[in-house]
């Protein structure tokens, strides 16, 4: 694997160039976004999902699970002592991340263009995986408790400024520009009529539109030429 290490004071960040993922986000050494191995076997990091969600356009359109971008290699574009930027360019979609620090802030902003003649559907979300080893039971999202979410894979209205408190993390300060919802969801087998679940982990993924009738109607579609930018802000309140 192709891994770049990134330290910024109270910050460390793994970025692999194999998929452009994240493989952990560290803040005063506490893991925030982590790897993970899950109970189906797969591995899960945090990955963007362009330009579909989950099963978006895969019958009417051909696009693989989640898109293109995360399971293809990306390359690096430059790296400075705050910042670091990638980008990967397939199926006339340019996609930038740039990734940057301050001292109280952790940056992840998507810049994507559509250099296709023709328009094009896109609903972009980010998959995260938050750390949770002490388990997700008790999870907070603007106070409200999102664990029934979690195990009935629900979505979730979203703020521009949110409070993630996952049990044993410091608060987390969560800001989103261009994500209106997001997709709760943990890994989990079945076994006759239950569900086991990962516990180590939890997925609360911020995703520009809910609806499963808005990919590929008129709304969705990103003219040719044209650039949309996304972000998501990742904030600490350690205790004193």
């Amino acid at each position: 694997m192709n891994q770049i290490q990134f330290n910024f004071e109270d910050w460390e960040l793994v970025v692999d160039l194999e998929g452009g993922r994240v493989n952990s986000l560290k803040n005063r050494g506490v893991l925030i976004l982590g790897s993970f191995e899950r109970i189906d076997g797969k591995r899960g990091n945090t990955h963007v999902c362009i330009p579909n969600f989950a099963d978006n356009g895969v019958k009417k359109y051909g696009l693989p699970f989640h898109g293109f971008f995360r399971n293809i290699p990306w390359v690096l574009v430059q790296k400075l002592d705050n910042l670091l930027e990638i980008d990967c360019e397939t199926m006339g979609f340019d996609v930038h991340q740039i990734f940057s620090f301050n001292k109280d802030y952790f940056s992840q902003r998507m810049i994507i263009e559509n250099k296709n003649e023709e328009e094009k559907p896109i609903n972009v979300a980010i998959h995260n995986y938050w750390s949770s080893e002490l388990g997700w039971q008790g999870t907070t999202l603007n106070g409200f408790d999102i664990s029934l979410g979690i195990k009935q894979n629900d979505f979730i209205n979203l703020r521009q400024l949110n409070d993630l408190n996952i049990p044993g993390k410091p608060l987390i300060k969560w800001q989103l520009v261009g994500f209106s919802y997001a997709k709760l969801w943990s890994g989990f087998l079945e076994e006759g009529n239950n569900k086991i679940f990962d516990n180590n982990y939890v997925c609360v993924e911020p995703i520009m539109e809910k609806d499963e009738n808005f990919f590929g109607s008129e709304k969705s579609m990103m003219q040719p030429k044209t650039k949309i930018e996304l972000r998501q802000i990742i904030g600490i309140v350690n205790k004193t």
